[in-house]
This record gives C-alpha cells, sequence and structure tokens, in this order.
C-alpha cells in the first residue's frame, strides 16, 4: 500500500514537473514574441508591432505611404506636409486634469478656436483626431506648434501630416483622384490582395496620372501615431506616443512631371479670370513636346469627387468639333499635293452655291489665294481646295500630321509591356465610319473642319509642335521619370517620335510654309488682338458650329500656334467649349494671356 501510494506521488511530481516545464517554455516564447521579435515573427515577417497598433487603431494616418507628383523644377503637386494638431482621448483626474483643462484652453485661444467648439471638439473624442475646419486639417504656424510643444501635454501633440491635395489643387485633371474602387482591385490586382499590400477598401487611382502610374505610387505602408492608454484612458507610463512607419529610405516614389507648376497655377488663375465655365489649355514645349502645362474647366477637386458630374474629365484629352484649325490640314494636304498654284487666286463672294455651304463673312473676301484664305479663314478657298484632293488625302494628311490617333506618350517599360502615360486620352476622327467619302457636301464641311471632324487640345497643340519639327509627329510626355525617395532613378520615359501607321511626314517645305501663314494669321487675317500680346505671335483661329445641349445654336472657340515668332519656345492650344452662338471669339484673349504668361521671366 505504502509503495502504491509512494507511486502515485511520483507520478504526481513528474507530471508538475512537466507542467512547469511547458509553462517556462511557453513564457520564453511570449517574452520572444513580445521583445525580441515584435518586427519579424515567422518567416512571414509579420510585424507584430505594426499589427498591435494597427488592431489598437485609435491611431492616426499621417502619410498614407502613397508616392506623390512633382514638377519638372521638383517642386510638389501633391503630398505637402503640414504641422496639425493631433489630439487624443485621455482622461486626467484632479489637480492634474484642471492643469490639463487650462492648457486646453490656452491652445484654443492661440488658434483662434471658440471656446465652445474646442470643448465640444475635446469632450466628444473617441479616438484620436486632427483638429481641422471644413474637413480639412489646420496647419499650424511655427509659432503655434513651437507654444503647443512647450506645454508637453501627453494627449495634445504637433504632428507632421502629409496633405495629399492642396485646397487649390494644381494641374487637378492631369493628376486625377484617388478612392475605393473594389471591382477594379479584383480584376487588375488579385495578386497584391493574396499578398496582404492591398485590401478591397485600399483607396487606388481612379483617374488621371493617379491612375495610369498607380503601379508605382503604391507605397510599401502607412505611417501612423497612436497613444497607448489603459482601461481608463489614462497614458501608460513609458510607451507613451508612438509612431509606426516603414523603415525604407527608397519608398515612396516620386513621380517627375513635365510641368511647370508657376506657369500651371497663372493658366488656372487667368481661365477663372476670364470666366471661361468648359474648356482647356494646353501647352508644350515646341522643342520636344513635352507638356509644360494643361489645364481644364470645369474645375474639380481631387479630395471631392462626384463621379457622376463628369467635371474630373480631362477636356484637354477630348476630341471635340476643331472648326477653322482644321484647315491647316487641308492647307498642307494642297501644298503637299501641289493642288493648287501659289499665284492663284479663289473667289468668295460669301457662298458656294450648293450644299447650303456659306463663308464667315457675309458678302465674301473676294479675290484670295491659299495663303491669303489661311490668313483671313475663307471657308469657299477651302471648300474649292478640297474638291481637288478628295476625302481620301485629306485624311491621310490628318494622320500624317497626328490627328485621329493617340499622340500621347506610349511603349514599353519594366512591368508593363504597352505602358500609356495619359489617361483617358480620345483618338478623335476625320470622318465617321458610317459616312459616305464620295459625298461632295461631306467633303467641304470636313475642309473646314466640321461636320464628323473631331480633335483633342493635346492633338493640335501637337501639331504645331510637328510642323516645327519639320513634320515629324512626336509624342508628348507628361511624366519625364520616376525616381526613388533619396531621389536615384528608378525608370526613365525618354522622348519619342510618332509614327501614325502608313503615313510618311510632310516635307519640311511644307512645314515651314504653314508655320509662316500662321504669322500672317496675326499680322493682318483674323488674329490681329494677339498683336498687343508681350511676344510677337502666330497661330490659327477656328469656330466651330454645334447644338448646345438646350437645342440652341452654340459655337466652340480654338486658337492654336506658338511663340515668339523669331525663337519659338512654346506651342500652345486653347479652347473654350459650348459658347452660345453671337459671341467674339473667346479663344483670342485666353491665348494672349497665356502666351503673356510663358513670356514672364
Amino acid at each position: 500500500m505504502n509503495d502504491e501510494t509512494e507511486l502515485k506521488k511520483h507520478r504526481m511530481f513528474l507530471a508538475l514537473l512537466l507542467i512547469v516545464g511547458l509553462l517556462a517554455v511557453w513564457n520564453i516564447r511570449l517574452f520572444w514574441i513580445q521583445v525580441v521579435a515584435t518586427r519579424s515573427f515567422t518567416g512571414r515577417g509579420i510585424d507584430l508591432l505594426a499589427n498591435s497598433v494597427i488592431q489598437r487603431e485609435n491611431g492616426i494616418v499621417l502619410d498614407s505611404g502613397r508616392g506623390d507628383f512633382v514638377d519638372r523644377n521638383g517642386d510638389p503637386l501633391t503630398g505637402k506636409e503640414l504641422k496639425v494638431l493631433t489630439v487624443f482621448p485621455v482622461r486626467e483626474e484632479g489637480s492634474a486634469g484642471g492643469r490639463r483643462e487650462e492648457s486646453l484652453n490656452r491652445i484654443a485661444e492661440w488658434m483662434g478656436i471658440p471656446g465652445k467648439e474646442w470643448k465640444i471638439f475635446v469632450s466628444g473624442l473617441k479616438s484620436p483626431e486632427i483638429w481641422s475646419e471644413s474637413g480639412r486639417p489646420v496647419a499650424l504656424t511655427d509659432s503655434q506648434a513651437e507654444r503647443i510643444e512647450a506645454l508637453g501635454l501627453p494627449d495634445v501633440r504637433v504632428m507632421r501630416y502629409k496633405q495629399r491635395y492642396a485646397q487649390q489643387q494644381p494641374a487637378s485633371h492631369v493628376i486625377g483622384f484617388i478612392g475605393q474602387n473594389p471591382e477594379r482591385i479584383m480584376e487588375q490586382f488579385s495578386g497584391q490582395i493574396q499578398k496582404g499590400e492591398l485590401q478591397l477598401t485600399s483607396k487606388i487611382g481612379n483617374a488621371g496620372l493617379e491612375k495610369t502610374f498607380d503601379y508605382w505610387l503604391q507605397g510599401i505602408g502607412a505611417t501612423s501615431v497612436s497613444l497607448f492608454t489603459d482601461g481608463m484612458k489614462r497614458p501608460l507610463p513609458g510607451l507613451d506616443v508612438r509612431i509606426i512607419s516603414p523603415d525604407n529610405p527608397y519608398y515612396p516614389l516620386k513621380m517627375v512631371t513635365t510641368l511647370n507648376k508657376g506657369i500651371q497655377s497663372h493658366i488656372e488663375f487667368q481661365m477663372e479670370r476670364l470666366g471661361i465655365a468648359e474648356g482647356a489649355v494646353v501647352v508644350l514645349d515646341i522643342r520636344n513636346a513635352d507638356t509644360v502645362a494643361m489645364a481644364s474647366r470645369p474645375s474639380f477637386h481631387p479630395g471631392h469627387v462626384d463621379p457622376t458630374e463628369g467635371h474630373w474629365s480631362n477636356r484637354a484629352l477630348k476630341a471635340t468639333v476643331p472648326g477653322s484649325i482644321f484647315k491647316t490640314v487641308t492647307a498642307a494636304a494642297a501644298l503637299e499635293e501641289k493642288a493648287v498654284h501659289p499665284d492663284e487666286t479663289f473667289e468668295c463672294n460669301g457662298e458656294l452655291g450648293k450644299y447650303g455651304f456659306t463663308c464667315w463673312k457675309k458678302g465674301g473676301h473676294g479675290h484670295l489665294t491659299l495663303e491669303e484664305g489661311f490668313a483671313q479663314s475663307c471657308n469657299i478657298v477651302f471648300a474649292e481646295v478640297a474638291k481637288r484632293i478628295g476625302a481620301e488625302k485629306l485624311e491621310q494628311y490628318a494622320q500624317k500630321l497626328g490627328l485621329g490617333t493617340l499622340v500621347g506618350w506610349s511603349g514599353a517599360v519594366p512591368g508593363q509591356a504597352d505602358f500609356r502615360q495619359w489617361d483617358g486620352e480620345e483618338k478623335g476622327q476625320v470622318y465617321h465610319l458610317s459616312t459616305d467619302k464620295r459625298d461632295e457636301g461631306a467633303l467641304v464641311q470636313t475642309a473646314i473642319g466640321q461636320r464628323d471632324v473631331q480633335v483633342t487640345p493635346l492633338q493640335v497643340a501637337n501639331l504645331v509642335v510637328s510642323l516645327y519639327a519639320q513634320g515629324k509627329v512626336l509624342s508628348p510626355r507628361i511624366v519625364q521619370e520616376i525616381r526613388f525617395q533619396n531621389d536615384r532613378l528608378h525608370t526613365s520615359f525618354p522622348p519619342r517620335g510618332l509614327a501614325p501607321e502608313g503615313a510618311a511626314p510632310i516635307s519640311p517645305d511644307t512645314a515651314q510654309r504653314l508655320l509662316a501663314w500662321m504669322k500672317e494669321v496675326v499680322d493682318h487675317g483674323t488674329g490681329t488682338a494677339l498683336q498687343a500680346a508681350k511676344w510677337p505671335l502666330a497661330g490659327k483661329s477656328g469656330t466651330a458650329q454645334l447644338t448646345l445641349k438646350n437645342g440652341k445654336p452654340g459655337e466652340n472657340h480654338w486658337f492654336i500656334g506658338y511663340g515668339p515668332v523669331d525663337q519659338p519656345r512654346y506651342a500652345v492650344a486653347v479652347l473654350v467649349q459650348n459658347v452660345p452662338q453671337g459671341y467674339g471669339n473667346k479663344s483670342v484673349p485666353l491665348f494672349k494671356e497665356v502666351m503673356d504668361i510663358l513670356a514672364a521671366p
């Protein structure tokens, strides 16, 4: 019996010893996970410290980690860093609570916040919040930040916050916007969901460069801040505020655009000042087709997007009726095909005599050469010329000059075989597929940029570049390179020419003659108002008839050209859309303002 009791005791001792051993191993394992390996738990590289903050997440995301855009000079277009007031939900009692309340009142006074509004904000906190007005974080001045930091409050901190879009966001249509798009994430980024890099609720690029460059813009993690508290919302001693951020000097990446931020902002201001409700401006470097500025109206803010409204759509990339600026194509075809003798004249009495086709000038222009007809934008001259050229040739020369095709930069880059920089660029057209090209009535309308013809402002600005390049069509860039955060080069997008399929370029001689004819438009043609500009200018005007949404007649007003004449630097296209019929050409004063901005030192 005693032997049996001793055996039981021995078994119990062994069992207890085993339990103690297991507990010891378990505690060592917990110590390793919680203290030693918080940033690299298991072979999957799970960052437990970061995940504990995320799960606690009463924290604030200070920086999403998404890449940013800068202009050609390195000035930021997105991602402005602000000093902001961050308040955490903390409970202080007794004398400490009294001192805290007194300090909070002083903060409200320094920032000019009404006391009642401030009290409601602080007392109603359930999670950390940044002090905002009208939904936007309020930027602190350096003086305000120094005063607040000097108070040493555990629950009120000055933090650096990255605001993606400025209140007056330049080039908003070019940059586009981000937002949730679960369907596209499932369709295009399923691999990143499996890796845990994206969730269905993640924000991705939905338009503009945010969309086309989304592959490179996606960061490697957000920067967030949390304050550790106990169950009574009291700060835990020693832990305090903790900032979690990716520790990588290379990310996020920077998209270096070809834009000039100063020029862009000045053009947008002038469009507002002149009351341009609908339209676009495109400024290209005439030497290489780089996009210096691109503005679109109606305006929109990337932080407040109504997808159904459509204001976010970039009018500079959308095709619409060009009117007489298309006469540049008709003139090029006439010169190349030698359809007109240099001294030959045409008679314009205001009417063609059939198809109801008339000239814009009542009573007509009298006798004109093709060169004079270009300066005066005579419809009759170009109708007669088109009948000699024919529909097929006219369409061919439009293609030779980069119309009816996508002209924006495209090509193979690491990670994407057929990458296009521009989002939503339209090809436009010369003839609709259903149009009978043997129809002479359709031909004469096409010759003056009416009927089926549609072009984009980017295309016609690039047409001017093509003339300067002696007929070679270039491919406009908007992003020239991508750089790591430490400024090392990641990817470059070199300047590139566009070779329209089956279309040899026009001759250098024809290109030079058309540029010279554009000078005459300003000297004694339809653009004489531009003689008051800071620079000597050249170009071609256009007025396209159309029907407005209310059924009333309306017009598109165009002007394309270059400056300064002696040493060209910029090619510009200006479009003012859907103007009620009877108004003067609103594109001419806008073109002058744009060129004056470019002429400023």
